[in-house]
């Protein structure tokens, strides 16, 4: 870092200090203080601070508020506000956002021929950004530098960043299993990149959709320290399908679909297998998910709802399937299909009686449609319930609805089912 650059962030950092936000010295008397400045009001203060600290501290109205926040979404779509004036950091977090965007793009692209080799490239190049926007934003070095004077290295006038590796234990460090599992999952791109430069490898897509997705999440949470406005969220959707579920090249194995490519980058993939367990099972080194649609209770629902399922919490019956990097529906059963809430308005609608889903849980147990107090959850009566443990989650039927309101609507039934007695809901003068 140059020395001019180092003393101007020192000094923001003691003005902040000696404010307090508001506590403190005042803004003005600082500005009188350091630069002589007795007509800016705190604004001299304010921009300083801003420029060097990337921190605001001005206090503004309602309609200020609303300014900063039409300014939010402008950066948010990846522009700068009219009469603004971008830091650097900014200039480069909007590069790591857009070369993150533009390989999903490819990556979401039906008729990309060079997905993961375009996608490792853009990919690689949004870590360089983002690693070099949180080390500008703190003041750190992300230049090489000569090994004599520790003079930033230039060719033909433009500074040069360090390698990626650098960069990214500078601006990620730390030895805690999160660290270490992100720094890499990024390493896994850049070998890749450097690996299947060139070259058309369809057999590749399916293999590293795990730390696709783990990388994806990877970037989005360091894109959120920098604010909302920078996330990726808002801009991403679920991509359609159109076959492939079924299809006798998606239920290969992992193994057979590695045999296809060249030695070197089978080499790569193996050495994942060389990794110590608790980075190779980290969801920031590699995610793998499944769809498991869900049949909803509303006909005014989607026709299935999308659950992500995460390794921990995956059924026997899927395991396999996530092995080899498979997104496969779970065949769900059309008559469980009531969730707890829907049972609940159901009961209370026909009984009268106010009901809620502590008690529909108590009566669940002592009805036999679930496991007693303290017992692992589980099916217990397929014909009143079913647990999905790869949500867990009870659905229910309508014969369990129907036993269920029979048993309330008994003298005594009530406080028998749920522990409780019954209290009338109250009701409207129209109703009497």
């Amino acid at each position: 870092m140059e020395s001019g650059q180092s003393d101007e962030i020192e000094l923001a950092r003691t003005l902040l200090a000696r404010w307090n936000y508001g506590v403190g010295v005042s803004k003005s008397r600082l500005e009188v203080e350091i630069w002589g400045d007795a007509s800016s009001h705190g604004r001299h203060f304010d921009r300083f601070v801003r420029t060097h600290l990337g921190i605001s501290t001005r206090r503004t109205s309602k309609q200020t508020d609303r300014i900063v926040d039409l300014e939010r979404q402008v950066r948010g779509l990846g522009g700068i506000p009219v009469g603004g004036s971008p830091t650097e950091w900014e200039y480069q977090l909007t590069h790591a956002r857009e070369s993150c965007l533009a390989g999903l793009r490819i990556w979401n692209n039906p008729t990309g021929r060079f997905r993961v080799g375009a996608f490792s490239l853009l990919f690689v190049t949004a870590w360089n950004s983002l690693a070099i926007a949180v080390l500008q934003r703190a003041g750190a070095e992300w230049r090489k530098t000569d090994p004599e004077s520790g003079d930033p290295l230039r060719v033909e006038g433009t500074d040069q960043a360090k390698d990626t590796r650098e960069l990214m234990e500078a601006a990620f460090p730390g030895g805690d299993t999160d660290a270490v599992s992100l720094r890499e999952n990024v390493r896994f791109w850049l070998d890749l990149r450097n690996c299947v430069a060139h070259r058309h490898l369809p057999e590749l897509d399916l293999p590293v959709i795990p730390m696709a997705q783990a990388g994806l999440m990877n970037i989005e949470g360091k894109l959120s320290e920098f604010g909302a406005e920078y996330i990726l969220g808002d801009t991403l959707t679920v991509p359609l399908q159109l076959t492939g579920f079924r299809d006798p090249g998606v239920l290969a194995s992992r193994k057979a679909l590695q045999s296809k490519l060249p030695l070197d980058v089978q080499v790569l993939l193996n050495r994942l297998d060389e990794l110590p367990p608790e980075i190779a099972n980290d969801k920031a080194f590699q995610m793998r998910v499944a769809f498991v649609p869900v049949v909803p209770s509303s006909g005014r629902s989607p026709d299935a709802i999308a659950y992500f399922v995460r390794p921990g919490e995956v059924p026997a019956e899927l395991a396999q399937t996530l092995d080899q990097y498979v997104v496969l529906p779970k065949l769900t059963h059309g008559i469980y299909r009531f969730r707890p809430t829907d049972v609940v308005a159901e009961v209370q609608r026909r009984t009268g009686y106010r009901f809620d889903t502590n008690l529909h849980a108590e009566a669940a147990r002592r009805l036999g449609a679930r496991p007693n107090r303290g017992e692992p959850d589980r099916t217990t009566d397929i014909r009143w319930a079913e647990y999905v443990s790869s949500f867990k989650q009870y659905q229910y039927t309508q014969m369990w609805i129907d036993h269920l309101v029979e048993a309330c609507s008994v003298e005594g039934g009530f406080e028998a089912a749920t522990g409780k007695a019954p209290i009338q809901l109250s009701r409207e003068p129209d109703d009497l």
